[in-house]
């Protein structure tokens, strides 16, 4: 599955690299890319390993903000 996530709070290219890494490393993600300029994260993910829930924890951990809706 391929989760399109709207974040706030990156400014940088460090910041989508911390992200990237971060989520990169959950177990059942894929692929992620992030894009600071256009405030998202799109992860691609098996279901059955890893939910968007926990996702959206990773990244809030980090200091960033998951926009919801």
């Amino acid at each position: 599955m391929t989760l399109t996530l709207r974040v706030t709070g990156m400014t940088c290219g460090g910041c989508e690299k911390a992200v990237t890494r971060a989520v990169g490393q959950l177990d059942g993600v894929s692929d992620v890319a992030a894009s600071h300029q256009e405030e998202r994260v799109q992860v691609t993910f098996d279901e059955s390993k890893v939910s968007r829930e926990a996702i959206e924890a990773k990244i809030n951990r980090l200091g960033y903000h998951v926009a919801q809706g």
